[in-house]
C-alpha cells in the first residue's frame, strides 16, 4: 500500500515538473522570439529612418533649415539648447522648419555656445546617426578637432558644404562609406 501511495506521488511531481517546465519553457521561448522581433524592427527603423535622412531629403533645404533656426537664435526668435520632437514637443518646435519634422528626429539641438551649430540625432540605441549642420562662417572660424586620420572633423561624411553626417558604423568599419555609397545607389529618386 505504501509503495503504491509513494508512486502515485512521484507521478504527480513528475507531472507536475513536467508541466511547470513547459510553462518555463513557452516562456523563455516567448521571451526569445519577442527579442528578435524587437531586433529585427529595430534594424527596419533604423533603415527607414536613414533612407529617409539620405535619400529622400533635399540637402540643401535642411542645411537652410537648420541655418534658418540658427538665424532665429541669433534674432531672439529662439532659445539654444534641447528641443526634443518624439516625446516633449516644446511650443516652439510646431514652428520648426517641416524637412526637419519630416525626419522625426529624437530632438533638435541648437549649439549654447553661440557657434550656430545645429545637430539632429536621427538615431540613438545600440547606435547612432543624424546629422549636423554649421553656419557659413562655422567652418572656417570654428573650433578645429584632430579625429584619427582626419585634419578636421565635422562629422563622418560631408552630404554637402555644411552639412556633415555621423554614425556609428563608423567607429569600427574602415569600410562602412561603402555600405553608405550602396544605400544612396539603391534609393536614389528615380530609379
Amino acid at each position: 500500500m505504501e509503495g503504491s501511495k509513494r508512486t502515485s506521488i512521484l507521478k504527480n511531481v513528475r507531472f507536475f515538473a513536467v508541466i511547470v517546465g513547459a510553462v518555463i519553457i513557452g516562456f523563455v521561448l516567448n521571451d526569445l522570439f519577442y527579442v528578435g522581433k524587437t531586433v529585427r524592427g529595430y534594424k527596419n527603423q533604423r533603415k527607414v529612418l536613414q533612407t529617409r535622412l539620405l535619400c529622400e531629403t533635399d540637402h540643401q533645404v535642411l542645411l537652410e533649415a537648420c541655418r534658418d533656426l540658427s538665424r532665429r537664435v541669433d534674432a531672439g526668435d529662439l532659445k539654444s539648447g534641447r528641443y526634443n520632437i518624439r516625446n516633449h514637443l516644446y511650443e516652439q518646435v510646431p514652428r520648426f522648419p517641416k524637412v526637419i519634422l519630416d525626419l522625426q528626429p529624437i530632438y533638435v539641438y541648437i549649439d549654447e555656445n553661440d557657434s550656430g551649430r545645429v545637430i539632429i540625432p536621427i538615431f540613438r540605441g545600440f547606435d547612432h546617426f543624424g546629422v549636423t549642420a554649421y553656419t557659413e562662417d562655422y567652418m572656417e572660424s570654428g573650433p578645429k578637432y584632430k579625429y584619427v586620420d582626419k585634419d578636421l572633423f565635422y562629422g563622418d561624411r560631408e552630404l554637402i558644404p555644411g552639412l556633415w553626417y555621423y554614425d556609428d558604423g563608423y567607429i569600427d568599419d574602415p569600410e562602412y562609406d561603402k555600405k553608405i555609397d550602396e544605400l544612396i545607389e539603391k534609393h536614389k529618386k528615380g530609379k
